[in-house]
C-alpha cells in the first residue's frame, strides 16, 4: 500500500471522526438548548404563579415589580433561544402591565383569608418563594439586601396569614352581632402574631387588632349602659303607672262610698 493511499485513508478516517465529533457536539448543543428552554419555561410558570396566586396583602409593590422584571428577563432569554411571535406578544403584555402597575397609586384589594386550605396553599407559596429568592441570589439576579428584607417579610407573613384568618372570623362574628365571639377571634389573631410581636413588620397589625378589640369592648359597654338606662326608665314608667292606677282605684272607692 502506497503512502498516498495511506494518507487518503487517514484523511477519510479523520474526516469521519471529525464529522462524528461535530455531530456529537451539535447534539449536545441541541440538548443543552432544550434543557435551558425547559428550565426557563419552568421559571416562567413559577414566577407567574407567584404574581397571580400570592394575595396582594402579602406582595409589597417593590416585590411585585421585581417579580415582573424577572418575568421579562426570562422571556428575553427564551426569545434568544427560540424566537416566537407568541412569546414576544406575552413579553410585551407583561411589560405594559408592569408599567401600569408601577404608575398606579391605587391599593390592590386584599384577599380574604376565609379558608384553611387557602391558608395552607399560601404558606406553601411562601416557602417556595423563599427558595426562589436564594436561587436568584446565587444567579445574581437579586442583591443580598433585598433577599434579607423579603425573607423577613415572608417570615412575618407566615404568622400573619393565620392572624388574618381569625380577624376575618372576628369581623364576621361582629357583623352577626356576636360581640363576645368577635373579641375572642381578634384576641386569637393577636396570639397568632405573638412569635413575631417584636418585629417592626408586626407592629402596625398588632396595633390595628388591639384597637378593634377596644372598639368592640367600648361598643358593648355602651350598649350595656344604654340597656340599663332603658330598664331604669321602663321601671320608672311602670312605677308611675302603678301610682296613677292606685290613685284611680282609691278615688273610685271614695266616690262609691260617698253615694251610699
Amino acid at each position: 500500500m502506497t503512502s498516498v493511499t495511506i494518507t487518503v485513508l487517514l484523511l477519510i478516517i479523520g474526516g469521519f471522526i471529525a464529522f462524528a465529533i461535530y455531530l456529537q457536539l451539535k447534539e449536545q448543543a441541541r440538548l443543552e438548548k432544550m434543557r435551558k428552554v425547559v428550565t426557563l419555561n419552568n421559571q416562567l410558570r413559577q414566577v407567574t404563579r407567584y404574581l397571580d396566586d400570592i394575595p396582594s396583602q402579602y406582595q409589597p409593590k417593590d416585590m411585585r415589580l421585581w417579580l415582573f422584571s424577572r418575568l421579562i428577563s426570562i422571556y428575553d432569554q427564551l426569545l434568544v433561544l427560540q424566537p416566537d411571535p407568541t412569546l414576544s406578544r406575552r413579553r410585551r403584555n407583561i411589560a405594559e402591565e408592569m408599567t401600569e402597575f408601577q404608575a398606579s397609586t391605587q391599593k390592590r384589594r386584599a384577599k380574604p383569608m376565609n379558608d384553611e386550605l387557602l391558608i395552607m396553599e399560601v404558606k406553601r407559596l411562601f416557602e417556595s418563594f423563599k427558595s426562589f429568592l436564594l436561587t436568584s441570589q446565587a444567579e445574581k439576579t437579586i442583591d443580598s439586601d433585598l433577599v434579607h428584607r423579603y425573607s423577613k417579610l415572608l417570615n412575618f407573613y407566615h404568622y400573619k396569614v393565620n392572624a388574618d384568618h381569625h380577624a376575618y372570623l372576628g369581623r364576621k362574628a361582629f357583623l352577626s352581632g356576636k360581640m363576645d365571639l368577635a373579641i375572642d377571634m381578634y384576641k386569637e389573631a393577636l396570639s397568632q402574631l405573638a412569635p413575631v410581636k417584636e418585629s417592626v413588620e408586626a407592629q402596625s397589625t398588632i396595633q390595628k387588632f388591639e384597637e378593634i378589640v377596644r372598639d368592640i369592648q367600648d361598643d358593648m359597654a355602651l350598649q350595656q349602659s344604654e340597656s340599663e338606662v332603658s330598664k331604669d326608665l321602663d321601671s320608672q314608667d311602670d312605677g308611675e303607672l302603678d301610682d296613677e292606677w292606685n290613685k284611680f282605684i282609691d278615688s273610685s272607692g271614695f266616690q262609691k262610698k260617698k253615694r251610699f
